[in-house]
């Protein structure tokens, strides 16, 4: 056993991070971080972004709801006609069809004209989807990252010092310098063996038992009273005496040449006949059943057994060490030995483990925290969201649980990179709250929700209003037609639809759809107030040349 590489604890480093998430439509990410990088604020950054997108697919908007708004005030125009066809052909469908698309065409009137640059603007919703989708990835694994560097640069402070030795045998990795941790519990005294020296020759480190037994803060700190008989009452405080004979970990290192000891208390003829039947093993001879060993030596081996089977069973049988020891100082002297190691062994990883855990890795997790806030993807436009990347809801957690995160980043190794769940529960060990659910704990209250349902109701309803004519005209059914009562629908729809997608999707996404919503709401307002205007000067500048002609031909 190599008691130096035993006694080495490896304190893993994250490095530069875990690598980066796989990022579709590069350019939306180069557009919003730059968008962000200017505006100092991602949400800030992404109204920018909608409001550069708006302007984008302006020219589209402007030509489809021109359309529109055209058809509606055409539609007013052919009104009266209109309802005198729905009288004329209530019970024929069909030919009030013809009539109507017949009048379409006379007046001018295209239903489709506007579908083309909607289909267009539709697309652009799909792609800026997927892109904040694969941001969303990307960004808060790049969080990670930052927390992990954090992480690393804490336990690369205390590297080539008394703490922590670079490893030579892994890259990744620091070891604990355990020489240094006694020193600071003031544990030395304990150990007879202690080396100043950090290297795997002389780090052995041999227990003084008599000063350990004394120290049973040590004892109980580090949960080695298994090692010691307890000699205290039931609920009484724990005094400690010899090693605990009744030990397993402490029997098992001495336990093969006990057996062969007292194989050699047999004679030649004991011996050949248990090997025969398979008591003793031929080839090691170690004993292969103590119990039947037990009915087959003489009175001078059994008084080193116990029966340990319970009242009015058949016995069965366990050496029993300390009467053993007692007869036999060089076994004796090895159970001390093996003993002294093993508890020596389980001590100092049991230090040197919680200084770590306490200590180095203690601070280093405080890093990454202090690391998460200073890179969360956090905005003053929405405040009370903690990770704009995560849905707006009380119900979702700023910081998922490995299993969320994993699921998140679509279960591709690409995308986890060399994250593993340890690496995530130890940046994350000191952020509690954030990986909370519940009202005041989660990531936020609905409000992103709340509003793009209410953006898109608003908007419905006034796009509706404007078309309320073509809606009851375009059936000979009137208000209670198909082409009405989908309108009513759709006032309805659209909205729980958004809330849907809001309550599916990032903050992030949620501020965008309401961004775009009310300015494309905006711009419906501003489009058919100019149009408006625009086909009504039209119509009276028609009316003033008819009225003109009237005037000369009566002249005539």
């Amino acid at each position: 056993m190599n008691l130096g590489n035993l006694l080495s604890i490896s304190i893993a480093s994250f490095g530069d991070g875990f690598g980066a998430a796989k990022l579709n439509l590069a350019w939306i990410y180069q557009f919003i971080s730059w968008l962000i990088s200017i505006s100092k604020d991602i949400g800030l950054g992404i109204i920018l972004f909608t409001l550069a997108l708006r302007l984008v697919t302006l020219p589209l908007d402007i030509i489809s709801r021109a359309s529109m708004r055209k058809n509606s005030l055409k539609m007013e125009m052919m009104k009266p006609e209109l309802e005198k066809l729905q009288k004329q052909y209530a019970n024929d469908k069909n030919l009030y069809q013809q009539k109507m698309m017949a009048l379409y065409k006379k007046n001018g009137y295209s239903a489709f004209s506007a579908c083309l640059p909607t289909i267009i603007t539709l697309v652009f919703f799909i792609i800026v989807l997927n892109g904040f989708q694969s941001f969303s990835r990307y960004t808060n694994k790049e969080v990670f990252n930052d927390m992990a560097r954090a992480y690393t640069a804490s336990i690369e402070s205390n590297v080539d010092g008394d703490i922590i030795k670079n490893d030579d045998y892994n890259p990744d990795a620091y070891t604990l310098n355990l020489n240094y941790v006694l020193k600071e519990n003031e544990c030395e005294s304990v150990f007879k063996g202690y080396s100043e020296e950090f290297n795997d020759d002389e780090k052995v480190y041999r227990i003084d038992k008599a000063e350990f037994l004394k120290r049973n803060d040590i004892i109980g700190r580090y949960n080695l009273g298994e090692y010691f008989t307890n000699l205290a009452a039931a609920g009484e405080t724990p005094v400690y005496d010899d090693y605990n004979y009744d030990n397993v970990t402490l029997i098992s290192t001495v336990y093969g040449d006990v057996h062969k000891a007292l194989i050699g208390r047999l004679t030649e003829e004991q011996k050949a006949s248990m090997k025969t039947d398979g008591i003793i093993s031929s080839d090691e001879e170690t004993i292969k059943n103590l119990t039947e060993f037990y009915s087959k030596v003489g009175d001078d081996v059994k008084k080193y057994f116990k029966n340990t089977a319970a009242d009015g069973q058949a016995p069965t049988y366990a050496i029993n060490l300390k009467v053993y020891l007692d007869d036999n100082a060089e076994l004796a002297d090895k159970f001390e030995e093996e003993a002294n190691k093993t508890v020596s062994e389980k001590a100092v990883l049991a230090i040197g483990n919680e200084y770590k855990v306490n200590v180095i890795e203690d601070k280093a997790s405080e890093a990454a925290k202090d690391a998460y806030y200073e890179y969360r993807s956090h905005s003053k436009v929405a405040f009370w969201v903690k990770n704009i990347w995560v849905v707006d809801s009380p119900f979702s957690r700023a910081i998922p649980t490995y299993k969320e995160f994993v699921s998140e980043m679509q279960n591709k190794p690409e995308n986890i990179g060399s994250l593993s769940e340890d690496a995530y529960n130890k940046l994350t060990s000191k952020l509690t709250d954030e990986m909370q659910t519940g009202f005041g704990k989660g990531n936020g209250y609905f409000v992103l929700v709340a509003l793009s349902i209410l953006s898109m109701l608003l908007s419905t309803i006034i796009a509706q209003k404007t078309q309320k004519t073509q809606m009851e005209l375009s059936t000979v059914d009137g208000a209670n037609g198909t082409a009405a009562m989908s309108q009513k629908m759709m006032t309805w729809i659209m909205p729980i639809m958004f809330g849907v997608f809001a309550f599916i999707y990032s903050a992030a996404f949620s501020l965008y759809m309401i961004t775009s919503t009310l300015l494309s709401t905006l711009s419906t307002v501003l489009i058919n107030y100019f149009v408006e205007k625009s086909f009504k000067n039209k119509i009276e500048k028609e009316e003033a040349e008819r009225a003109e002609k009237r005037r000369y031909g009566k002249r005539r």
